[in-house]
């Protein structure tokens, strides 16, 4: 028998205290690109520097601020995906992302509007995008909503949970004071990325999904 559904009204509160930790999740910030790296990413933007992580399992990854000639690697990455995890990012099914949709997410202002991409480089060198985290301000506030995406291959590994702590410190510097985003009931993963990161926030169930906000810590590790 199924679950009976809970209130279109019901609210929670989750206070899970402590400052906001990569914890276990990688190891700690390199210094910023040298010469010859052959990263791209603007150094600087938003106050924020292109960086070296390396996840739980020992893998490297690099984060920088996402740039318009991101759009064909933002397709590669959707198409990476399960249908479950874009559904879970997007809340429909999508065999290919409106390139509409992919210049949207690509051209940001680089303060109301703010995204970071984890990437890769392949075997042959070019580079791919594994994860994505990314902020919108609502106008005139000190409120961003917020989403995150990792390729299936490089979840369970702690970026999701290092992309949304970098995002926070970025946001923070940009004034922004409380993040919110919408997520399934069945997205778990999100559900318990959130927790573990150790965020006060809240959350109404209305319409068969969680629309949750939570308050930035004053000092994010980043």
């Amino acid at each position: 028998m199924a679950a009976a559904a809970a209130p279109a009204t019901a609210r929670f509160r989750l206070i899970l205290g402590g400052r906001l930790s990569y914890g276990n999740a990688i190891s700690a910030p390199s210094p910023l690109w040298g010469e010859g790296s052959g990263v791209r990413g603007t150094v600087g933007v938003a106050g924020f520097a292109p960086r070296a992580l390396e996840l739980k399992d020992g893998t490297k990854v690099h984060v920088r601020p996402i740039e318009p000639s991101d759009e064909p690697l933002l397709h590669e990455a959707v198409a990476a995906m399960s249908e479950r995890t874009v559904y879970f990012r997007f809340f429909t099914p999508l065999k290919r992302m409106p390139d509409a949709l992919a210049h949207r997410l690509a051209v940001v202002d680089y303060h109301d509007r703010f995204a970071i991409v984890a990437t890769m480089n392949r075997p042959n060198g070019k580079e791919r995008i594994v994860g994505v985290a990314r902020y919108d301000r609502a106008s005139g506030t000190n409120v961003a909503e917020t989403a995150v995406a990792v390729v299936d291959e490089f979840q369970r590994r702690g970026l999701g949970s290092a992309l949304l702590a970098i995002l926070a410190k970025v946001a923070r510097q940009e004034g922004i004071k409380t993040f919110s985003l919408i997520v399934l009931p069945e997205n778990q993963q999100m559900l318990g990325l959130l927790r573990k990161m150790g965020w006060i926030h809240q959350a109404r169930l209305a319409g068969g999904v969680y629309e949750i906000s939570f308050d930035l810590p004053a000092e994010v590790d980043s």
